[in-house]
């Protein structure tokens, strides 16, 4: 992923991919080295001059505002911040790592590079089936699964 001045070069027909600080920005670099529109924070000027990583209020409205696609591992974000990723309509992939576990960045890519292009398919479809994706590591398989509000939302 490359800017100038400021603005995203993106391929056509490809969704913008933002790249949490929950996976290694390696899974960026390799994404991006194969075809895919993938970003993280480091790659925006405007970005640089905070003193931390962005935080899930900032990524949210970024995500809607850019049509991008929040790809992630942090279930925080998923149930924290349930009524904004639906109130902008921002889709969503969670890379979902068992309480304790770190996945390797070699890990996070292999289990992204299994996924995506299914997940992809159906996101960028005229009709999603869904708008919310849970990757999981056992058996490499996708679980199809709606976004879900908490209780009492």
């Amino acid at each position: 992923m490359r800017l100038w001045h400021g603005e995203i070069l993106r391929r056509p027909n490809e969704p913008i991919l933002w790249i949490d600080n929950s996976l290694s920005p390696l899974v960026a670099k390799a994404s991006n080295d194969v075809g895919y529109n993938a970003v993280i924070q480091n790659d925006f000027p405007e970005f640089h001059v905070l003193p931390r990583v962005l935080d899930d209020e900032h990524i949210i409205p970024w995500c809607a505002e850019n049509d991008a696609i929040w790809v992630h591992a942090d279930d925080n974000a998923r149930t924290e911040h349930a009524k904004k990723i639906v109130a902008g309509n921002v889709r969503t992939i969670w890379v979902y790592l068992a309480p304790g576990f770190k996945a390797s960045s070699r890990e996070q890519l292999r289990l992204l590079a299994f996924c995506l292009p299914d997940i992809l398919l159906d996101l960028c479809s005229g009709d999603p089936k869904w708008r919310h994706y849970e990757i999981r590591p056992r058996g490499r398989a996708v679980r199809y699964d709606g976004f879900i509000l908490p209780p009492g939302s």
